[in-house]
């Protein structure tokens, strides 16, 4: 018999002291929504990989896509400090974040500090309630890594591009309504210089969109050929030649994304709980097991916190912390499944079409954890941009 201590979850969020009333009513009325609408359900949605576009909906409706976006552009209105309580709540109930996707997380954010009001008007409200998605076109044929290296040509000719060129490894084109891109809108000496931010309707002829199918049979990722293909020139972001400034913009957001993801993860299974269901102390090593997952939710907790410090220095300005937060934590998304695969005992990691249930989604995570070091910027890119912040050297 196990001398080891069972133990459950801690909610880290017990700050009752610290909350308005009206923030204490945002928390509790999370609390009934998630309670009334997804906690009934969520094992038999799980069990029949159903996803359910009717709580989507709904969801939508009550602002919790946009939580910190106006009111006024279909958001929920909340302060930065009410938007964590939210995230807290749903976190606590084994909730993964509402909507991390391009439009709530990279291009929301871009448009509220860079668009004009038509464009506000436009598309927060669209985004906020998940009626539209999009998709991202930086990276291009034969550029690698390289963003700046843009050959797709945007000409201006009255009030509309005419687009020629492509995008590759574009996620999920063939399912998204928009897309934003990198357009070359003039030759320059510096190629970082002639780079306009657009937002293409992908409803439109003489777009191709051709998955591009991996090894494992699926095809996530995409490329996208325009051949004359037109946005209307209301729909640039910035000025023109102006969306290198708005493309890095966006990168942070996408690396906080990416942070998001790591910390709280597509489908969040945690060890402790694997360990405790799966009989994981009779694992091999189950005491160092133990430990190691120990040391996982204290670090988990301690990216929560600098998460939220983060958020209130960036208000203000750069946060330095903010760096490191995409390589912190997609590493230790990376740790969590691996852990989880050790708790499930011997032959824990067994071929995926052969596993069911809980056990096949973590065996789906452990390998699809490995793509959140490389998205968004890969670990090795992200070691060179804190080394060259730390040494003060140009970026």
């Amino acid at each position: 018999m196990s001398n080891v201590r069972e133990f459950e979850p801690v909610e880290f969020y017990n700050v009752d002291d610290l909350l308005t009333e009206e923030q204490k009513l945002i928390r509790n009325s999370i609390r009934d929504f998630v309670s009334k609408e997804i906690s009934p359900n969520i094992e038999k949605w799980f069990e029949e990989n159903h996803f359910p576009l009717e709580i989507v909906k709904k969801m939508g409706e009550t602002g919790i896509f946009g939580p910190n976006v106006a009111e006024k552009y279909g958001g929920g209105g909340l302060s930065f400090e009410e938007a964590k309580i939210l995230r807290g709540r749903l976190k606590f109930f084994g909730c993964r974040p509402p909507q991390i996707n391009f439009g709530i997380s990279m291009l929301g954010p871009v448009i509220l500090e860079f668009g004009t009001d038509d464009q506000k008007k436009e598309f927060l409200p669209k985004i906020s309630k998940g009626e539209i998605w999009w998709c991202q076109g930086f990276s291009e044929p034969g550029a690698g890594s390289d963003l700046a290296n843009v050959s797709t040509s945007a000409e201006l000719k009255g009030n509309e591009y005419i687009i020629n060129g492509s995008k590759i490894w574009t996620s999920e084109a063939n399912k998204a309504d928009w897309m934003y891109c990198l357009v070359r809108t003039a030759k320059t000496e510096k190629k970082q210089a002639g780079i306009s931010f657009i937002l293409v309707n992908l409803k439109q002829p003489n777009i191709e969109i051709k998955p591009i199918k991996l090894l494992s049979g699926q095809s996530p990722f995409c490329q996208v050929f325009f051949d004359d293909v037109l946005a209307s020139e209301s729909h640039r972001i910035s000025n023109e030649n102006d969306g290198w400034k708005v493309a890095k913009r966006l990168l942070e957001f996408e690396r906080t994304m990416m942070a998001d993801l790591g910390s709280e993860g597509a489908v969040d299974i945690e060890p402790i709980k694997t360990y405790k269901n799966n009989n994981g102390a009779s694992a091999p090593g189950q005491l160092k097991l133990h430990k190691k997952i120990i040391k996982h939710e204290m670090r988990n907790h301690l990216i929560d916190l600098t998460m939220a410090r983060t958020g209130i220095e960036s208000k203000s300005g750069f946060s330095p912390a903010a760096l490191t937060l995409k390589y912190i934590s997609t590493e230790e998304t990376q740790a969590r499944w691996e852990l989880n695969v050790a708790s499930l005992g011997l032959g824990g990691l067994e071929l995926v079409e052969k596993s069911k249930g809980v056990k096949q989604e973590i065996a789906k995570s452990f390998f699809y954890s490995k793509a959140y070091t490389i998205a968004g910027g890969s670990s090795e890119v992200q070691l060179n941009i804190i080394a060259k912040h730390i040494l003060g050297l140009p970026s």
